[in-house]
């Protein structure tokens, strides 16, 4: 074929394609207009030709006639075009009832933002990997939907697909430490240092006693290590997963997960490195789920630090088995800090499985949160995978934080604790009671985010050259003090690198309560005990989830949650049931309302603290703004930072309010700018203040005093609408400004005597309880032990408050320059101001 008859057969092709085009036309007309109607069509074409081709010649009176003709055919040609399109509508519609009568119409699942991407600051290269940006808006999954493919699997394999399904999963070596650790020289020579003390600390001496106490430590050592080890097993994995895809589904409607989070863990588990898993904690069943997802998608299943009030019959060699290995609850500070041994059995241990190969999971909140927001970190283990790196025993390490939630908590709620019971132990008989209640309730939805994997080399060299991890970049950062008595221990890690600890260990925090999914349960719930407290007609509801949702997907949060707002609170009602909310008709009217009542609103604050954190720092502008004097309508930008620096200073115990590499004055001022943008609720007075915030930072570096004279004061004027909006924000944070106010209150009883801390948290749960009866008092969930032990933690951090701890009895008493009534009443009022209205009214200026 030469180039010359190419074009020939091009344009022939053009014309059997426009040919083919044109008959398929010709059918579709003929088909919904009829045969009748063609005919009409070809004899009105054909009539007007002939008028188009007639001869010029003819009379003026036969022209007359054609145009005539011709306007008249025009006319009917336009009825027929709007009779024809009429006729095409109704065809259409009566194809689409066809179509929903007979056959139900392919569902496109809606598609969700990829949440949890490492920090862009921190860990920029990490950022940049494991990520397909052609993935990042792919549907959920359901893990329990498999769909064996008809292609692949046989006949019998679909009929038995689970089993089929796990036997073809990928086959990983899990291989023991014992004997590597026993012998590791760090475990030997703690062995020794432990012999030595007890040697002097005894009043015999003698080699004799020597090895008799070497002996019994190494004999010490072993069971330490016996009672800690993980056995974890492939077979018996693959068993349980296929005894959880028959179980899950009778509490369980799905557990959902994103599948480009999947292919990021896929590909970080290719690169050699251990992968530690760092998932928020909720629930006893978010181990079991990790490790089923974990399997069942070929990426290696980790061993799972659990404390050691989870080893009882069976169900302890169960999990063990599993992955689990055991480490104490809490260890005394002051002789956990001389047991040698277990320190170094518990070092060498983790260090040799990481040595070995095996992945880690692990909870820095320490335990399950009781309240529904992330806890405060507690540092022992992740000090000891740190140190693992600093001392070169691992290359590196991927860390992937992991948010967790469900629509209804598995494991019941925490109202006994809240109100100051003590927590029930695990027991066989406790443990069968509650798998057999599980299995014949309904949950709802399991949601699971794995956040992007990230560099610990890569974070230790950002903060190192960036922070220095002193503060002078980081100023206005809110440092608290790591736990002595956390579930991993004390820590090992070196006093030189537990700063760098703390801020890996708040960015993780942060990172997973920002990514997690906001379900159905906490919108509700939210929404009824911030905004209709007393109820509220079905109609205004629906409105303000259609606003909530919006305003959530402004600041990219994924919704754990889709399709008509109506149903979505039908649904949400239902599964949290009549004990917490109440459905009421009046006058022909839907009223939807929360039972206000001590007990219940515990349970239904929890679902509603997921929100809580995401309004967090906006709620301590609102809070803040109501103690400043307003009468003229506007604020100025100083007095409110100042203000809300002081509150989330009194809240460090709650919230992680900004990122360890953020500056928290920053933060607020940018929720500041985020308010007047998305809300308005301020209008800028200075015009200028762009280069006022650019002085403003320049002072801030040079960190001088004299500098403030250089850039103008910024003031925000008060819009007159927000008042509502305001109060809504406020409402968020007064349950625990509440609880923190009373229990400064209380701090009055210890002047001049110590009480127990369990004496203490009664006698503030007494004052809550009174307060609540007279008024004084407006939230239910202000009572709260977690809170009012939080807030003892802020008055040790402020030195008013000291704490003898002796075994597990701890003792609280004044320091000796505050154990007066006026220390303790100067305490009370820096707190309680924020509890307060203004006594100016706040939107008095029109």
């Amino acid at each position: 074929m030469d180039l010359l008859t190419m074009p020939i057969i091009v344009n022939t092709l053009q014309g059997s394609v426009q040919l083919t085009l044109a008959l398929i036309l010709t059918y579709t007309v003929i088909t919904l207009q009829g045969f009748k109607k063609m005919v009409d069509v070809v004899t009105n074409r054909m009539f007007d030709i002939f008028n188009k081709f007639s001869p010029h010649e003819t009379h003026q009176n036969d022209s007359l006639s054609t145009i005539t003709s011709l306007k008249r055919f025009s006319n009917e040609q336009k009825l027929r075009r709007h009779l024809s399109r009429e006729a095409e509508t109704k065809a259409r519609e009566n194809h689409i009832f066809e179509i929903k009568e007979h056959a139900a119409p392919a569902v496109v699942p809606k598609r969700r933002p990829l949440m949890g991407l490492s920090c862009y600051g921190c860990t920029p290269t990490s950022r940049e990997s494991l990520v397909n940006k052609t993935t990042e808006n792919l549907a959920l999954k359901n893990i329990l939907n498999f769909n064996p493919p008809k292609s692949k699997y046989t006949f019998l394999q679909r009929t038995f697909s689970h089993l089929a399904q796990v036997y073809e999963l990928k086959k990983f070596d899990y291989p023991q430490v014992t004997d590597r650790v026993m012998y590791n020289e760090r475990l030997k020579h703690a062995i020794e240092k432990a012999a030595n003390q007890q040697y002097k600390e005894s009043k015999d001496t003698g080699d004799e006693l020597y090895v008799t106490l070497l002996r019994n430590n190494e004999r010490r050592a072993r069971k330490i290590l016996k009672d800690m080890r993980s056995t974890l097993s492939d077979f018996l994995l693959r068993f349980t997963s296929w005894v959880l895809y028959k179980l899950l589904p009778c509490f369980l409607t799905s557990v959902v997960v994103h599948p480009t989070q999947i292919e990021m863990l896929k590909k970080a588990g290719s690169t050699d490195l251990p992968l530690i898993f760092l998932p928020l904690h909720r629930s006893h069943l978010d181990y079991i789920l990790m490790s089923f997802i974990l399997l069942n998608n070929n990426v290696r299943s980790p061993l799972v630090a659990s404390g050691d009030n989870l080893r009882i019959p069976f169900f302890g060699s169960l999990l063990r088995s599993l992955g689990a290995f055991y480490i104490r609850r809490r260890i005394d500070p002051v002789m956990g800090q001389k047991d040698y041994v277990y320190k170094a059995v518990l070092h060498t241990y983790m260090n040799e499985c990481l040595r070995a190969g095996h992945n880690i999971e692990f909870f820095l909140e320490g335990g399950r949160t009781r309240t529904g927001k992330p806890c405060m970190p507690k540092y022992g283990i992740l000090s000891v995978i740190v140190e693992a790196f600093m001392d070169g025993t691992i290359e590196d390490a991927l860390l992937v934080p992991v948010s967790i939630n469900y629509e209804k908590l598995v494991d019941g709620n925490f109202i006994r604790e809240q109100l100051g019971q003590p927590k029930e132990m695990e027991t066989f008989g406790n443990a069968i009671k509650g798998i057999w209640h599980v299995l014949n309730s309904n949950y709802g939805m399991m949601r699971i985010d794995f956040n992007q994997p990230f560099s610990l080399r890569e974070l230790v060299k950002t903060f190192n050259t960036n922070g220095k991890i002193p503060n002078k970049t980081f100023n206005k950062k809110l440092k608290s003090n790591p736990s002595t008595t956390s579930l991993y221990g004390t820590d090992v890690v070196s006093e030189e690198h537990k700063s760098l600890v703390e801020s890996i260990s708040k960015h993780v925090i942060y990172d997973c309560a920002q990514s997690m999914a906001v379900m159905s349960t906490n919108a509700i719930s939210f929404l009824l005990l911030n905004r209709f407290r007393k109820g509220v007609v079905i109609d205004e509801l629906i409105d303000a989830l259609d606003e909530l949702r919006a305003d959530l997907t402004s600041v990219r949060r994924d919704l754990g949650f889709t399709g008509d707002s109506l149903d979505v609170i039908n649904y949400a009602v239902e599964l949290l049931g009549p004990a917490v909310i109440r459905k009421e008709r009046i006058h022909a009217e839907e009223i939807i309302k929360p039972i206000a009542l001590l007990p219940n609103i515990i349970e239904l604050g929890y679902y509603s603290n997921t929100l809580t954190t995401v309004y967090a720092l906006q709620s301590v502008v609102a809070t803040a703004l109501f103690t400043l004097d307003t009468t003229l309508g506007f604020v100025n930008q100083d007095d409110l930072l100042e203000a809300a620096l002081e509150l989330c200073s009194i809240l460090q115990y709650e919230f992680i309010f900004a990122k360890p590499c953020q500056n928290l004055e920053a933060s607020i001022t940018d929720c500041i700018d985020d308010l007047i943008v998305r809300k308005e609720i301020f209008n800028v007075k200075n015009a200028n203040s762009v280069e006022a915030e650019r002085s403003r930072k320049i002072a801030r570096q040079l960190e001088d005093s004299s500098d403030e004279e250089y850039y103008p004061v910024v003031e925000y004027e008060i819009n007159n609408k927000s008042t509502e909006y305001l109060k809504f924000l406020k409402s968020i944070l007064s349950p625990l400004v509440e609880a923190y106010s009373t229990s400064a209150y209380c701090m009055d009883k210890l002047v001049e005597r110590s009480l127990l801390e369990n004496e203490f948290v009664s006698e503030v749960i007494n004052e809550i309880k009174q307060q609540l009866r007279n008024g004084s008092l407006l939230y239910e969930e202000s009572l709260s032990v977690d809170s009012i032990k939080n807030a003892l933690k802020l008055f040790q951090k402020l030195e008013v408050l000291e704490c003898h701890t002796e075994k597990k009895i701890r003792l609280f008493y004044l320091k000796e320059n505050q154990d007066n009534s006026d220390s303790v009443r100067t305490l009370y009022n820096r707190i309680n101001k924020f509890k307060t209205h203004s006594r100016n009214e706040l939107f008095y200026h029109r």
